[in-house]
């Protein structure tokens, strides 16, 4: 739960806050914003073509040898220096920006395809509270960070130095956070040792395909949660892109983490009285409302409200997705599937900025990009229900 504390910094202060703001006005302030939000949304996605192809491969390795937190440390180095090296890039260095943001985000989703699979050293029937309770300290913990930030750079707002006056300076700020609250995990997690298998990658796809309800319930994931993932992340953007201003934005972002914090638990306390499946459905429901508003959208006091609406839903679904799957799991393949299940995941996340960015693009205009976004959720239902009979 603590790592989710950690690593939720990385989530909200680069990725879903202050990176696009940045981007925008700093890295890539030389190019017209649909263009810009073509590049975002292309960056996106490069990293999670990357996760798409290695992801199931280090899975099994990390299933083979019975190590999930070596691997987890792997990426989740790659993804802190990778960020920290984002505060020396100079202005309108887009693409070298660009780069080395796909690097930290595969570095992000990599080290949670094993901290995921973490989940399965508990008790199955601990499943909902332990996910959950894992994603309402991340936004927590997050939302903190967050504020942090904002904090330092309000009191710092003439500063002449660089790296404060363009915000790069939250990129250090968020990579220590991580590097920080992470020691706990690494010195106390103890790793369950189980016998190791042999099973190929390809006998894992073969054993998937074979069991409806896995198979089902993962292609439902795979559509639903490319919403929710392209809601994360390109929600700063098109709030620029429609013309409010960027410090209503963040605020805006601050109001989803500390929603986020008692919504994902509420949800959780939801799912224990109508249980998991009617929770996720709910929530779909949630996020398909969200996409149309959204649409509609043309005050900053609107805004708020479908931030608040977000975060109420957001830590809800990414929670009782990933214990409900867990339940589904064979014994000694924890890290194996959640490899299958996060590169389904990211392989969704690949899909939704790249068709925001291409039809902001296409049309010029960012509300059509956005609404694009209810396909997925109403497809999501269609199938989540479907894999449940």
């Amino acid at each position: 739960m603590l790592y989710d504390w950690a690593n939720s910094a990385y989530a909200t202060i680069v990725l879903a806050g202050f990176f696009p703001i940045i981007y925008a006005e700093y890295f890539a302030s030389s190019i017209i914003d649909s263009e810009r939000t073509l590049y975002l949304g292309v960056s996106n996605s490069i990293a999670s073509i990357i996760l798409i192809l290695i992801a199931p491969i280090f899975g099994l390795l990390s299933d083979k040898f019975s190590n999930k937190k070596i691997f987890l440390i792997i990426f989740a180095l790659l993804s802190i220096l990778s960020t920290s090296l984002l505060s020396i890039i100079s202005q309108d260095s887009y693409v070298i920006a660009s780069i080395f943001f796909s690097i930290s985000l595969l570095g992000f989703m990599m080290s949670n395809v094993f901290y995921d699979s973490m989940l399965l050293n508990f008790n199955s029937q601990k499943y909902d509270s332990i996910s959950s309770v894992g994603y309402a300290l991340g936004y927590l913990g997050g939302g903190l960070a967050f504020v942090i930030s904002l904090l330092f750079l309000y009191f710092q707002s003439d500063s002449t130095l660089e790296l404060i006056y363009s915000k790069k300076i939250v990129f250090l700020f968020a990579s220590f956070w991580w590097l920080l609250f992470m020691i706990p995990l690494l010195l106390f997690w103890e790793e369950d040792k189980r016998i190791p298998h042999t099973t190929t990658l390809f006998d894992t796809f073969n054993e998937i395909k074979l069991d409806k309800t896995i198979f089902y319930f993962l292609i439902a994931y795979w559509i639903y949660i490319d919403g929710v993932d392209t809601v994360i992340r390109m929600a700063i953007n098109y709030g620029l892109t429609i013309g409010f201003d960027s410090t209503d934005l963040l605020i805006a972002l601050l109001v989803t983490q500390f929603v986020a914090f008692p919504g994902t638990l509420l949800i959780s306390w939801l799912s224990s009285i109508y249980s998991c499946e009617r929770a996720i459905v709910g929530c779909l429901i949630t996020y398909l409302i969200i996409s149309v508003l959204a649409y509609y959208l043309d005050t900053i006091l609107e805004f708020y409200l479908i931030a608040s609406l977000i975060g109420l839903v957001q830590g809800g679904i990414q929670a009782l997705s990933r214990s409900y799957f867990a339940r589904l799991i064979p014994n000694n393949k924890h890290s194996e599937y959640f490899g299958i299940y996060n590169m389904l995941g990211k392989f969704a996340a690949l899909l939704g900025p790249l068709l925001v960015g291409l039809i902001t693009f296409l049309t010029n205009d960012p509300r059509i990009g956005m609404l694009s976004i209810s396909i997925f959720f109403i497809l999501g239902i269609i199938l989540f229900v479907h894999s449940k009979k």
